[in-house]
């Protein structure tokens, strides 16, 4: 589940760093470049990227983008407030983990500060996002114990992303200004639906893992809410590292016209 998030937002923060780079040999790639003077920026560049996320589907080597469909990551930790008193508290690792949908994103807003190096804005999908892999997990659920690993599959209906800020410190190389990324603010904003299922609960007990199984997505908003923070932590580390490696490759003065 946050795997999905984080991706999709470090997907709309490099977009937005990289809208005037060289196309991927594989494809060509076609970017309509906004000029900084124009008092309609924000809604050009949210034009610009929007035209552009279909054609990622495959990635973006020069721009160090990873294939966003399936995007595909070897793993991902959440480690949330285990063995505490919350109606969730659970240890959940995933590995081989692959994200479908995010070529849906759709930008819902977009807002750039261009002197003061900040952005911010809103994603939400026009697909569900499914995340599945290999999931280990312990811990408890409305006081209920939970253990197992096995193949698992994550759906997030309906969510949007709120960008509330990414900010960086300008640096010159080579004559260029260039930037690196110091602080990702991006939160969940919301989730129509969690759909969870994980196999081979308290190993392979079916009517136990039928049970927890229906638990989980009966309390998919508890669920939500107690993993939200972890969540939201992680999206905001990936997302800035992933933007950061796009920044070493394209100066940031090069992105607008004059």
């Amino acid at each position: 589940m946050a795997k999905s998030l984080l991706i999709v937002s470090a997907l709309f923060l490099a977009v937005v760093a990289s809208i005037n780079a060289a196309p991927t040999p594989k494809k060509q790639i076609s970017f309509n470049l906004c000029k900084k003077s124009d008092p309609n920026l924000d809604k050009c560049l949210k034009s610009s990227i929007q035209s552009v996320i279909p054609d990622l589907a495959e990635g973006y080597p020069k721009l160090r983008i990873p294939a966003i469909e399936p995007f595909e990551l070897p793993s991902l930790e959440i480690e949330h407030g285990k063995g505490s008193s919350k109606a969730v508290s659970i240890d959940l690792k995933l590995k081989d983990v692959k994200i479908m949908g995010l070529t849906s994103t759709v930008i819902d807003s977009l807002k750039i500060d261009v002197d003061n190096f900040k952005t911010s804005g809103k994603i939400s999908f026009t697909k569900p996002l499914e995340i599945t892999g290999q999931y280990t997990v312990n811990g408890k659920v409305l006081v209920l114990p939970i253990t197992g690993n096995g193949p698992c599959s994550i759906v997030l209906h309906e969510p949007v992303l709120e960008l509330e800020e990414m900010s960086g410190t300008p640096f010159e190389k080579n004559g260029k200004t260039f930037v690196q990324i110091k602080k990702v603010n991006l939160k969940v904003a919301s989730v129509k639906q969690l759909s969870v299922k994980l196999e081979n609960l308290f190993n392979g007990n079916k009517q136990l893992g039928d049970s927890m199984n229906s638990i989980l997505n009966q309390n998919w908003e508890v669920l939500l809410e107690e993993l939200k923070p972890a969540f939201e932590e992680a999206i905001g580390a990936i997302s800035q590292d992933i933007v950061n490696k796009v920044f070493q490759k394209t100066a940031y003065s090069d992105i607008f016209l004059l």
